[in-house]
């Protein structure tokens, strides 16, 4: 087993099929307009790559740094690759990758009144099966709120304020206002 993270770009035999699975996967609250996505993602985005086993495509993650921590902003496998073990793989493969840092992500907060609750229970207990731990902070946006998962130690409110203002700039942070709760 060899997972490999490959660079998107339009070039990529997959590019349009990863553009797809983006919109397919995450809810509207969670994305960009496609017109967007497929402008920034022409060129390559930074931290954004193609998922591939040998050189089976898999899926996509976006990932971005900041200081000693990574942010996975989107992961998503193959819909017919899913339940596989794809997914943990993929993970054991970050904690490789990134064996000196701290990785979180966000995912939806669980919530009994959701139609997804039990989709939301299943994703996080992925998550706590792949070494991740909930930091004890939720993350409301403007159209959610999510709770914040970490593998590999800690983090603090202030750290992750620090990191969304890194990665959104200041304008975008004041508009969005992301509170860590």
């Amino acid at each position: 087993m060899t997972i490999n993270f490959r660079p998107l770009n339009k070039h990529d035999i997959n590019y349009s099929k990863v553009i797809d699975l983006f919109f397919e996967a995450f809810p509207k609250t969670q994305r960009l307009p496609q017109w967007i996505v497929k402008y920034r993602m022409r060129n390559g985005k930074d931290g954004f790559d193609v998922i591939y086993e040998h050189n089976n495509w898999i899926g996509f993650i976006y990932a971005k740094e900041y200081k000693n921590i990574v942010f996975v902003k989107f992961f998503a496998i193959l819909e017919s690759l899913r339940s596989s073990g794809y997914g943990s793989k993929v993970m054991d493969s970050m904690g490789n990758k990134y064996s000196d840092k701290r990785i979180v992500l966000n995912i939806e907060e669980l919530d009994e009144k959701e139609e997804n609750n039990q989709q939301r229970v299943k994703r996080k207990a992925f998550y706590e099966s792949n070494g991740f731990n909930s930091t004890g902070f939720i993350i409301k946006e403007p159209c959610e709120r999510q709770e914040m998962l970490i593998r590999g130690g800690t983090v603090s409110k202030k750290e992750i304020e620090a990191m969304y203002r890194h990665f959104l700039g200041n304008f975008l942070f004041s508009l969005l206002k992301p509170e860590v709760l």
